[in-house]
């Protein structure tokens, strides 16, 4: 029991630490957006990549937070019902439903990885101005669905104890 721990701790401690790198990325879309609007309305002059971009970067802050929700428990689901189940009826939930949250990560596990080496292999680029690669971006979702799957995984775990035992792993 206490490797497990350890590897549950190991994959806890790699969501939280990407998503508050992640959350990061915040900074440099505010700075990209507000040097545009000035660049724009003070100097007619627009920085032509700048919405891409910042779109860009928040397409990965929003994909690679997804394992740190997880974390946190900060996904959306149906409150207003799961809420009136104790601690345990929702691990046993979990449990159940579990099998559908893999089967949809190990599809878009798969999908998404060939998407972005498709994407590698055709330099493909955006059609707008700025010409963007799109291969990193794209990349960005297999790695993602990487993240979540390991989180789902230590998530997994700890309901599957908590649903058979009555009691919590830490």
């Amino acid at each position: 029991m206490n490797k497990l721990g350890g590897a549950l701790h190991a994959i806890d401690a790699i969501s939280e630490w990407s998503g508050k790198i992640v959350s990061m990325l915040i900074f440099p879309i505010i700075g990209l957006i507000v040097l545009d609007v000035v660049m724009r309305y003070f100097f007619n002059a627009p920085i032509k990549y700048a919405h891409e971009v910042s779109l860009f970067m928040f397409a990965g802050l929003s994909l690679l937070a997804g394992a740190y929700c997880l974390r946190h428990r900060a996904h959306v689901r149906m409150d207003i019902i799961y809420g009136r189940f104790s601690h345990r009826q929702q691990a046993i939930l979990d449990v159940i439903t579990a099998g559908l949250f893999f089967l949809f990560l190990i599809i878009l596990l798969r999908e998404s990885f060939l998407g972005a080496l498709d994407s590698w292999h055709l330099k493909e680029t955006t059609v707008s101005a700025a010409r963007a690669i799109l291969w990193p971006a794209k990349a960005l979702v297999p790695i993602a669905a990487a993240l979540l799957l390991l989180q789902g995984l230590s998530k997994f775990i700890r309901d599957f104890f908590h649903a058979a035992l009555g009691k919590e792993l830490s």
